[in-house]
């Protein structure tokens, strides 16, 4: 289902006076960390420039979507509902929904491919914690493979893993905010944000520990979807990559490293959401869109 800023189903369609845009997120959180509120949107900014959105929400994930990986979310979801709209649009993901995005981008004409915070050199993870993932993933697979899926708290386990000093340092800068101030209410929908979400199909939550953190298939040049090897030389459509100097979820050397990338100092969510965003990345993405503006 696609979403417009406000949050309120949009039909598969755009207008023809805007680009279309279509956000992808991340399956691991709820999509609404580009669309977060009234004060906080990066959608809803692009809105009031004149360029209109959407935002692919995944719905909700019981045992029958045991089988998605990011491959069938790009081909059996994404793909279809772009084929609806009037032409190409320009793409944009976010996190793991970069790889979807990308994935889908090597199969259909886009006007353009943004990537944010996308990981693809999986490799480039410290050699301790992906050992360390890789033990908690052996842990928690046969009751995940059991339920079909993927819980948040384990997702969350990883998350810790990948960054535990991150994890206490914020909290820190949380316990000295004022109450209710303008940043503490950020950070809290923030969290909010970050530990809530659907649980992950389990094939997805496989490849993800597996395929990727395991044997950076990505990374590798190993990923292929329906016979199509991924990779930004077969995206059909100029792409651009957004990422993070500071981000403690897809470090800098975890990063596809396209040529032309651009590097903010703020973290793996402030980049979107944080006070520097709207100054930054916002302006940054809506340029990039008007310089690709015309068809292909």
């Amino acid at each position: 289902m696609l979403r417009s800023a406000a949050g309120s189903p949009t039909a598969a369609s755009a207008s023809d006076e805007h680009p279309r845009i279509i956000f992808v997120p991340s399956p691991i959180n709820a999509p609404h960390v580009l669309d977060m509120d009234a004060e906080c949107s990066l959608m809803g900014w692009l809105g009031d420039q004149g360029l209109s959105s959407a935002l692919v929400d995944w719905g909700v994930t019981t045992p029958c979507d045991r089988g998605d990986t990011l491959d069938t979310l790009a081909m059996d979801r994404l793909l279809p509902l772009l084929s609806q709209l009037p032409g190409p649009v320009h793409l944009v993901g976010y996190c793991l929904g970069g790889l979807i995005a990308l994935a889908s981008a090597c199969h259909a004409e886009v006007r353009s491919l943004t990537l944010i915070a996308t990981p693809w050199h999986f490799s480039g993870y410290d050699p301790q914690r992906r050992t360390e993932l890789g033990r908690m993933w052996a842990h928690h697979r046969p009751a995940c493979e059991a339920m079909g899926l993927v819980p948040m708290e384990v997702m969350q386990h990883g998350f810790w893993t990948l960054s535990p000093d991150k994890l206490i340092e914020k909290y820190m800068n949380f316990g000295a905010m004022e109450p209710d101030s303008g940043p503490a209410r950020r950070f809290v929908a923030v969290e909010d944000w970050a530990n809530g979400g659907e649980p992950l199909p389990f094939a997805l939550g496989e490849q993800l520990f597996e395929q990727l953190y395991g044997a950076d298939i990505t990374g590798q040049g190993a990923w292929t979807v329906s016979g199509v090897p991924i990779n930004a030389a077969n995206v059909r459509g100029p792409v651009l990559e957004l990422a993070s100097a500071s981000d403690a979820i897809v470090p800098l050397a975890c990063s596809p490293d396209l040529p032309g990338r651009q590097v903010l100092a703020s973290g793996h969510v402030g980049m979107v959401v944080g006070s520097s965003a709207p100054h930054r990345l916002w302006p940054m993405l809506k340029d990039w869109i008007l310089s690709h503006e015309a068809p292909n």
